[in-house]
């Protein structure tokens, strides 16, 4: 009984931490692309400055 309650649990919290861990990234990837197409109207890739100018005024 205990061995089959220690592999159902571990099962399941393995379950829960794969679908946190994908639900995690597809949070990262997706915010930043509709970030960089709707709010930003560039790629953060594109834009050369860090922050610089603002520092150095």
């Amino acid at each position: 009984m205990g061995a089959e309650l220690f592999v159902w649990l571990t099962a399941v919290f393995g379950l829960v931490a794969v679908v946190c861990w994908f639900l995690s990234r597809l949070l990262i990837f997706d915010s930043t692309r509709h970030d960089e197409q709707f709010v930003w109207l560039r790629s953060v890739e594109e834009d050369g400055s860090n922050g610089d100018e603002i520092i150095n005024r």
